[in-house]
């Protein structure tokens, strides 16, 4: 576990609050240790977490103060992203550790520029799964729920669920936004997108949003480090290691750029450019 992390916002070292495991996996039903979809949806003001998690997430805000705000821009950037690709003609997406629901949906935003997109949702939390088969609820037959796994990519994409709605011989957007920078270096995450990309047609994208180590990097070193102390690993990576995961992907313009930076739709002030402290990117595969 990482040393004690120093408070980005001034306030003195932050205490050791878990103890971090050697090998992370969620266990089923398991409210005793933090989830990053619960930590996400009570920093993005949801009502779903559980006392850790809340423990986790005032952890992480003292380490880095502007964390809700990266977590809207990252459903911004998703919303982008989405909106984009159904406008080229896309029309099956892959939201891939989607955590908790919240609006708009992948397949509310598909389906404003391609009314018949279809849309699967994968996490490997049945308390996420669980909640969103009932949040989502306006998803209809063109939507499905499956629980699975992106360090096994080759299950997920034999799971009948996913393949009910998503024919891998039709280009399909692999959303993977949020979740690679919990996976460290062993856990081989560019070996499991190139997997599922692989495995896609010509056409195909990935959606892809990633902790940044070379963008405000004391913010980032703090946040990094915080969520590690949450029992949380988190490995954070360089700008040439995220151009690693995307592999020989065609970027789409205008590339691997600080999230909120991707086609944003209104001009970003200088604080906000400042504290950047992830990347964004849709790649296509040729």
């Amino acid at each position: 576990m990482a040393d004690h992390v120093a408070d980005h916002a001034g306030l003195g070292p932050l205490p050791p609050l878990f103890d971090t495991p050697q090998h992370w996996r969620p266990a089923a039903l398991d409210t005793d240790t933090p989830h990053v979809a619960r930590v996400y949806d009570y920093l993005l003001g949801g009502k779903d977490h559980f006392r850790t998690d809340r423990a986790a997430a005032e952890l992480l805000l003292r380490a880095n103060p502007y964390l809700r705000d990266a977590c809207r821009e990252q459903r911004d950037f998703l919303r982008r992203a989405v909106r984009h690709l159904a406008a080229e003609g896309v029309s099956q997406f892959v939201d891939i550790g989607t955590g908790l629901p919240a609006a708009p949906t992948a397949h509310q935003i598909a389906r404003a520029v391609q009314p018949a997109a279809r849309v699967a949702y994968v996490d490997n939390d049945p308390i996420v799964l669980s909640h969103a088969r009932v949040l989502l609820t306006d998803g209809g037959p063109g939507t499905a729920f499956v629980e699975g796994d992106l360090r096994e990519p080759e299950a997920l994409l034999r799971e009948p669920a996913l393949r009910a709605v998503i024919d891998l011989g039709e280009p399909v957007a692999m959303v993977v936004t949020g979740l690679l920078h919990f996976l460290p270096d062993h856990e081989q995450p560019a070996k499991h997108v190139r997997t599922l990309m692989d495995a896609c047609a010509p056409g195909s994208c990935l959606v892809l949003t990633h902790g940044a180590s070379d963008l405000a990097v004391e913010l980032a070193r703090a946040t990094s480090a915080a969520f590690r102390q949450a029992a949380i690993p988190c490995q954070a990576r360089s700008r040439d290691e995220v151009l690693e995961l995307v592999g020989e992907l065609e970027l789409a313009e205008p590339g691997l750029v600080p999230m909120a930076a991707w086609r944003p739709e209104r001009n970003l002030t200088k604080t906000v450019r400042e504290r950047q402290i992830a990347y964004g990117v849709v790649a296509r595969k040729g």
